[in-house]
């Protein structure tokens, strides 16, 4: 029987942190503001556990930030984090620009309308997949010594702090500077600013002393976060107890060479282990390898950055990253202890163009990967137009759990079983840990990761857990975990009227309070029967174990009654994913639905189906829409406790098939060239464009319909690919299998008058180029399957 003993966690520290406006950490008694001890941070006295998604505002028209944010905050993210590119502002140098899509400042002043904060990353150097490191030219092109101490080098850094001290002024946790402070309090209910941290560099292993210079000139220059970060992967050396240390993880590595098979670095973050770091990230920039581990031991406590909500193509490796290697990773690291989740990027963009060169990372800037000179997609869950993935999802039924438990999980330190893996390779030991505070907790298990080498069904277990009471068997009888389940499971968790869930093989999701009472909603474990103990108060006053009924398997939802005022909503894994949870006809309710968008008060379904059924808990008896919507509804029977309804909205208003015409067939496969410090394939370059295939795609007016979210949405089958409007360049795609997204509505009119050209060059099965196996063309291919316009529609929702 697989069986873990608490561990005692390394005696708690505060004090020793040197952040704040003053540079010194508040003691253990400070109950104001933003704090971190060795373990998690805090907020106002009470442990905080932040969840943080990355999110470029330079990378996006500022048209779409807010509906951006506002899915963000509905998947669950809770800190929005962003790069400061120093060559999206100084292009051209003394020529600064904070305007549009530049405008930091109104940027992190709509993540605070909307009730978030921010952590902002101002480099100078932030990497990112940029020209440079986001380096403008200019200054790459001086003589001096960059990221250093070299005073040159800091001549030039400060005026570019001094402009963004400018931009932030008075926008810091803490801070009641800002002129619209008074606006924010009334609408946010906090009398601050909305940046929590600032991050100084970024992958800077062995300059300590350059990362406090760094500090030290931002907080001269006014900026004055409560918390200081810098990334500590790859062994990175940090100024002791002068930043908190982020780490990350990611599913696949595009930074390595195009060999066969899933990056083998990426490995460790599907086990449940004390080390922290990630030598992977980065490797092929650094010029010496790393040795140092973090371990959960260390005075600091466990946060990360970049945890991979995806994974751009480059050139030569195109890895495609399913949803659940996100949220198996992801579940992994909460496992392992982290008191910070960081996804890096949870909303892709678009590199743009500069006024004087592209702006991605390429061999041409002195990089080993050729990077697509528009698209930074990321395959992250909300793609680079907004589209909205399967990992959205997923993470969101996480995000969910930590809502409702991330304050007492932050404070429950990470134990691993008396049994762990052996290595990277063993695919047999069952992968497991518990967070615990002794008493209560959360059962972890992973039994799922990426690739062919795909983990098998355990049969016969059950987890023994050694508390500070006694022990805990769970399940009360040995159960299979089906291969790729991934799952958290609580003990002794209070439900409420002197009630304890003892044990569960479902999932938490979130609390709902209900006019019967408390409502505690579970999504059931794949392939694993639900079982709830619990402990009820006995009418002698004594305590009273009860096994409910267990819930087979195939059931759909089901509200089992546990005490007056007590009960537990159970959902299958289907339901989970399409589970939302929002204020809906004057009441908290769950929704399942496909997408949902909360917009200034409005509950928006978001249509990308003709027809889908709507649940709403606890029911409702009328589902409208607003006058002159498109949408029909309907009544349709109920599921389990679930009133729903039936939206139907008509085909042709969802999407537009369109015809594509070639006129001109490619001269042959790219060029095959390598080229960069590994000697690496390289993209075509310009020039090489003149002998791709041309298509052509006209439209109608009818067909593109003006208005935002206008996404062309082409499949196919080949190499590099560009899409040009008159001459410009607006998008390109090197194909990995997934299809290639376009967003046409800030083209219209051009596109109406010139229609839209696609040059591509066939997939060349003898380049040294890495796709999935079993999508590699084994002959010279190029081929436009399908291309046609998706209509993005939201409708209103009303009930009662």
């Amino acid at each position: 029987m697989p069986h873990v003993s608490l561990r005692r966690p390394a005696p708690l520290l505060s004090g020793h942190l040197r952040m704040g406006a003053n540079g010194t950490q508040s003691d253990a008694t400070h109950h104001h503001g933003i704090n971190a001890n060795s373990r998690h941070l805090t907020r106002d006295g009470s442990a905080w556990f932040p969840i943080m998604g990355e999110y470029h505002y330079s990378r996006q028209d500022p048209a779409r930030w807010k509906t951006g944010l506002e899915r963000m905050k509905q998947g669950g993210i809770t800190v929005v984090s962003t790069y400061v590119f120093w060559h999206h502002h100084e292009e051209q140098h003394g020529q600064f620009r904070w305007s549009g899509k530049y405008n930091l400042r109104a940027f992190v002043e709509l993540c605070a309308e909307l009730g978030l904060d921010a952590v902002v990353r101002i480099g100078p150097w932030v990497h990112g997949e940029a020209r440079n490191g986001g380096f403008p030219d200019w200054l790459q092109e001086v003589p001096i010594n960059h990221r250093s101490d070299d005073p040159e080098y800091l001549r030039h850094v400060r005026p570019f702090f001094t402009q963004i001290a400018q931009q932030l002024k008075g926008l810091y946790s803490g801070d009641c500077a800002s002129d619209s402070s008074a606006e924010r309090t009334e609408r946010t209910g906090k009398n601050t600013g909305p940046i929590v941290a600032i991050q100084v560099e970024n992958e800077l292993y062995d300059q300590p002393e350059h990362i406090l210079t760094l500090k030290r000139l931002a907080t001269s220059l006014g900026m004055t976060p409560p918390l200081w970060t810098a990334t500590a992967w790859g062994g990175a050396q940090l100024p002791a107890g002068e930043v908190l240390p982020l780490y990350g993880g990611y599913p696949e590595a595009f930074w390595e060479d195009a060999h066969p098979g899933w990056a083998r670095g990426s490995r460790k973050h599907y086990f449940f282990s004390n080390i922290r770091d990630d030598h992977s990230i980065g490797a092929d920039l650094r010029s010496t390898a790393a040795t140092d581990d973090e371990s959960n031991d260390a005075p600091y406590p466990y946060a990360t950055c970049e945890l991979g909500g995806g994974m751009p193509s480059a050139y030569h490796r195109r890895p495609i990253i399913p949803a659940q290697d996100v949220a198996a990773l992801a579940l992994s690291k909460i496992g392992s202890g982290s008191t910070w989740q960081g996804y890096y990027m949870y909303h892709g963009g678009s590199q743009g163009m500069g006024e004087k060169s592209t702006l991605q990372e390429s061999q041409a800037t002195g990089y080993p990967n050729d990077l697509p000179v528009i698209s930074y997609d990321f395959q992250a869950p909300l793609g680079e137009f907004g589209q909205i993935r399967e990992s959205y999802h997923r993470l969101r039924l996480q995000h969910l759990l930590l809502a409702e438990v991330g304050a007492q999980l932050a404070t429950m330190p990470m134990t691993l079983p008396s049994v762990v893996p052996a290595g990277l390779d063993d695919t047999h030991t069952v992968r497991w840990a518990v967070r615990s505070d002794g008493h209560s907790g959360f059962i972890f298990v992973n039994n799922y990761q990426p690739s062919t080498d795909a983990l098998s069904a355990h049969d016969d277990v059950q987890f023994r857990i050694a508390l500070d009471g006694g022990g805990l068997t769970v399940p009360s009888l040995p159960m299979a975990i089906p291969a790729g389940a991934h799952f958290i499971w609580p003990f002794n968790l209070p439900l409420g009227q002197d009630l304890t869930l003892l044990s569960a093989t479902a999932q938490l999701i979130t609390t709902l309070p209900t006019d019967a009472g408390i409502c505690h909603v579970f999504s059931r474990t794949c392939g694993i029967a639900a079982e709830f103990v619990v402990q009820i108060p006995a009418d002698d006053g004594g305590p009273h174990r009860t096994l409910c009924p267990e819930v087979p398997l195939g059931s759909g939802p089901v509200l089992i009654p546990l005490a007056e005022g007590v009960s537990v909503l159970l959902v299958d894994e289907a339901a989970s994913l399409r589970l939302w949870k929002a204020d809906f006809a004057g009441a908290p309710r769950i929704v399942l639905a496909d997408s949902l968008v909360v917009s200034d008060g409005e509950l928006l379904l978001d249509i990308s189906t003709s027809e889908q059924l709507i649940g709403v808990f606890p029911p409702i008896t009328q589902l409208h829409t607003a006058v002159g919507s498109l949408a029909d509804i309907s009544r349709a029977p109920n599921l389990g406790p679930f009133s729903m309804f039936s939206v139907s909205v008509p085909a042709a208003a969802l999407e537009t098939t369109l015809a594509v015409r070639l006129e001109k067939a490619a001269d042959g496969p790219a060029p095959i060239r390598a080229g960069g410090a590994h000697q690496r394939a390289c993209a075509p370059l310009d020039g090489d464009y003149a002998d791709a295939a041309r298509y052509v795609i006209a439209f109608t007016p009818e067909e593109l319909a003006s208005g935002p979210d206008q996404l062309l949405r082409i499949t196919w089958t080949g190499d590099a690919a560009r899409a040009y409007v008159h001459g410009q360049l607006i998008s390109d795609n090197y194909w990995n299998g997934l299809p290639w997204d376009i967003d046409l509505s800030a083209h219209r009119e051009a596109i109406l008058r010139h229609g839209l050209s696609i040059q591509a060059f066939p997939f060349n099965p003898d380049a040294a180029i890495y796709v999935a196996e079993s999508i590699r063309p084994r002959t010279t291919t190029l081929e436009i399957h399908d291309a046609r316009i998706l209509h993005r529609q939201n409708i209103q929702l009303s009930g009662g």
